[in-house]
Formats: structure tokens, C-alpha cells, sequence
């Protein structure tokens, strides 16, 4: 991308936080934010950082919450009905000295005017400090990685839109969520791109529906998003939407990187992920401060473990480097200032690398206990073969019967991964291979749908 997105964010967030002003604001003030602008925040900025921005607490909108009416608020939501109601009966109270809204996305008329509405009938309009669209509808985890909602996910996913049962305004509902993160997406980055998508899926929809919004944007005189980019810069941005049934394996197929691994086996949320460690759940989280985390979250678990494992004697090393220049300042201390001084100004630095490896360790241990459990490092090797079109040492039918290898769900996606892979699959062997998925515990709906969707797809071609 043409600039760190990331940083992008963090910028209009703590912009944000100083009451929309270019000048840094580090008073009092309060946050309020509903569970999307919670999710948005977590990624990016630490309690602490919230600190130096001023904020003194922050709380859900949905929460009770006591007035506090010499200090300003910060409101940071979704423009729905219930938030607006919320904020205009905060208004009512006059629970805040100031009222600084900033809704994530664009919020309608309607809402605005039901607001007005409300603050006139308490005579509270002088309380309105400032209303801001911020376009901040996504969900950044890394400097080059973002998701469209980490809090109401399964309602914008691959699943929703091709359920059976999904209706129109579900579909329409997400698809609508997808063009909103996808356009705050550039107006963060400041950028107009150029869009192209295969035709006649929902990634063509997406694309139509982005490519109005922008359209408008830049024909409406009140608003200034992308005026100052150009339609004919050879510079702009190539954005690509494809439909994930075009490549439905990868998110099925056990992988072996460190990153892969523990979002798998451990449902990595916002950058979080929860073990158990000696009986006792941990909850860790990987950042981009995370030196280790950074270098080595792509690499093959093997390679990771080596590397922890070298971490851990780096610390060690200056563990006992420490304990020798204590038994030095038992003697001659002059001679030994220089090094005390060196070591007692890195300490805080090893003890936070310490801290660091000690998570590691502990995730890495985790998952080498369920690798061996679940033998999956058998179920990647078995899935690249496939993939890649390579021979076979054992039969997909005798790893599906075995019962030393892995859970139901493993099983299951091996033979999804086996099914998609193969052109030519006869409905009885596939018919034998479903009886012998439901006798081990699977549910075999979803093949049925996939068989479905194969030979449509077989039939349009």
C-alpha cells in the first residue's frame, strides 16, 4: 500500500482525541465508545496511550454510567438509532460538561435531525461541542492487515452471504458493511484507487456500490474527501476484490506458521490470544512492539521454536551476567562501574524482553502439545500433496478411518480440501466417503452445499 494504514488510523484517532483539533488537546476528557469503536481502538492504542491522550476513562455507551459534568466526553460509535438515543439522553442528563461526537461512519440525516431534536426539547444544543463522520469502519490488526468488523464478524462473513437460508436484507446488510470499511479505508489513506473484480459475484457488487460511493463523494461541493486526487494520476492505487470461493482451500487447510497456528488453535481476536498454561488461562497479546512477534510470526513452527529457544539463552546470557557483576561489586567496584552502569540502564529493557520469551515459550509449548495431539503436521503434509497434485502415501479414505489421527473437524477439512481438488469424483465414492465422515462424528451438510455449488459452477462454465 502507498502508506502505512496503521499509522494512518492511529493518527485520526488521536486527532480524534484532541477534540478534532490540529493541536494536541492532553486535557481531562471522557471516552465513550459502543462495541465496534471498542474493537477499532484495541488493536492501536494501549491504556496508557489513551493516558497521554488524555483520556481519564472509558466506558461502553451501553454501560450505566455516572455523571460527571465538569469534564468533556468523547464519543466514538456506530451511527445507529439506539446510539443516538443514548447520546441524546446523556445530553437530557447533562452527564458532560462538552459533547464531542464522532460517529464511525457517515451518519444519515434522519439521525442527525433526531438528535437536534432531542437536544432542543432539553435545551442542551450549547452542550454540543462538534459532530464528526471520522470514515474509521475498519478494524486494523497490522501495519498491512485490517478486517472489515472484528465484533459482529459472523454477520459479515463468507457464511452470510451464502448460507441457504440467508435473506435479502441480511446479504444486502453485508454487503453494505464491506463497501463502508472498504471506502474509509481510502479516505484514511487519502487515496482514490482504481478497482477491479471478477463480474457477476458479490465482489462485483462491492465494487459497483464502492465506486458510486466514491463517485458521489467527490460530485458532492459540501464534502471534502478525495477532492485534492486526481482521476488521472498514473499514481493512484490498485484495488482487487475477489470472492473467497475463489479459493475456499486456504481457509480450510491446516497450515504451519507461527501466526497461522495460533489463529487457528487458538481464535486470535484483536490481536489476542487465550491459553491454557499449567491449568491456568493466560491471556496474551501480539503486537507490533513485539520484536519476536514481527520477525518471526511467518516463519514454520519448527524454525520459530529454535528461535525461542535462542531468545531464551540471550537471556540467560545476561542473567548471569548480572549475578557476575554482583559478585564483582563484593570487590573491586571501581573497576567494574562502567559495566554496572551499562547493565543497570538495559535492565528494563531485558526484563520486558524476558517478560516476552516467557510468552512465547508458553504459546509455543501449547502448540507443540496440540500439534502432537492432532497430529497436524500430518494433515499439512497430506493437504499440500493435494493441493499441489503430488502422490499420496496412504489413501484420504484409510486417514479418515484412522483413529489416532486427529478430531472430526480435522477430517472434515482434509476431505473438503481432497473434494474441491478433485474434478472427476463419482457420486457413489463421494456417497462413501460422506458415510464414513457422519460415522466419525462429522456433519456432512456443508458438502452437500459445496456438491451444489460445483456443479452450478460446472454447468456455467
Amino acid at each position: 500500500m502507498p502508506a502505512d494504514v496503521r499509522s494512518r488510523q492511529i493518527e485520526a484517532l488521536k486527532c480524534m482525541l484532541s477534540l478534532n483539533s490540529s493541536k494536541t488537546d492532553n486535557s481531562w476528557k471522557i471516552l465513550v465508545f459502543d462495541e465496534y469503536g471498542r474493537d477499532i481502538i484495541a488493536p492501536l492504542l494501549t491504556v496508557k496511550e489513551l493516558r497521554e491522550c488524555g483520556v481519564t476513562l472509558n466506558l461502553l455507551i451501553t454501560d450505566k454510567r455516572e455523571p460527571i459534568p465538569d469534564v468533556p466526553v468523547v464519543y466514538f460509535v456506530m451511527p445507529t438509532s439506539q446510539n443516538v438515543q443514548l447520546i441524546g439522553d446523556d445530553c437530557k442528563d447533562q452527564k458532560y460538561e462538552k459533547f464531542y461526537i464522532n460517529f464511525i461512519t457517515a451518519v444519515s440525516r434522519q439521525l442527525l435531525e433526531d438528535l437536534a431534536q432531542v437536544t432542543i426539547e432539553s435545551d442542551t444544543v450549547t452542550k454540543i461541542g462538534r459532530i464528526f463522520d471520522q470514515y474509521l469502519s475498519f478494524c486494523m490488526l497490522e501495519s498491512n492487515l485490517f478486517t472489515v468488523s472484528a465484533y459482529d464478524a459472523k454477520a459479515c462473513s463468507y457464511h452470510a452471504l451464502n448460507r441457504p437460508d440467508a435473506k435479502d436484507a441480511d446479504i444486502e446488510r453485508c454487503i453494505n458493511t464491506v463497501t463502508d470499511c472498504l471506502f474509509s479505508l481510502f479516505v484514511t489513506l487519502r487515496e482514490l484507487p482504481i478497482i477491479r473484480c471478477p463480474k457477476g459475484n458479490a465482489a462485483a457488487i462491492v465494487a459497483e456500490k464502492l465506486e458510486k460511493k466514491m463517485r458521489d463523494a467527490r460530485r458532492d461541493p459540501k464534502s471534502e474527501l478525495f477532492k485534492d486526487q486526481a482521476i488521472t494520476n498514473f499514481q493512484r492505487p490498485l484495488l482487487v476484490i475477489l470472492d473467497r470461493s475463489l479459493d475456499i482451500c486456504s481457509t480450510l487447510h491446516h497450515t504451519w506458521t507461527y501466526q497461522a497456528l495460533i489463529h487457528d488453535l487458538y481464535k486470535l481476536y484483536l490481536n489476542r490470544c487465550q491459553i491454557s498454561v499449567e491449568g491456568r488461562t493466560k491471556n496474551y497479546d501480539l503486537t507490533a512492539e513485539d520484536a519476536f512477534w514481527q520477525k518471526n510470526k511467518g516463519k514454520p513452527f519448527p524454525e520459530v521454536a529454535d528461535a525461542v529457544h535462542t531468545e531464551l539463552e540471550g537471556c540467560r546470557a545476561a542473567e548471569q551476567e548480572i549475578k557476575r557483576l554482583k559478585e564483582v561489586m563484593g570487590g573491586d567496584v571501581a573497576s567494574a562501574n562502567d559495566h554496572i552502569a551499562s547493565t543497570v540502564s538495559s535492565l528494563p529493557e531485558l526484563m520486558e524482553k524476558k517478560k516476552r520469551v516467557d510468552m512465547h515459550i508458553n504459546i509455543a509449548t501449547s502448540l507443540s502439545e496440540s500439534i502432537k495431539a492432532r497430529s497436524l503436521d500430518k494433515f499439512f503434509e497430506v493437504e499440500e500433496k493435494i493441493m499441489t497434485k503430488a502422490t499420496l502415501e496412504d489413501s484420504v479414505l484409510d486417514l479418515l478411518k484412522s483413529p489416532d489421527l486427529g478430531t472430526p473437524d480435522d477430517k472434515l477439512r482434509l476431505f473438503i480440501i481432497y473434494y474441491l481438488n478433485s474434478s472427476d469424483l463419482p457420486d457413489s465414492e463421494l456417497k462413501m466417503y460422506m458415510d464414513t465422515l457422519e460415522e466419525i462424528g462429522c456433519n456432512v451438510g456443508c458438502i452437500k452445499h459445496l456438491s451444489k455449488l460445483m456443479k452450478v459452477a460446472s454447468m456455467a462454465n
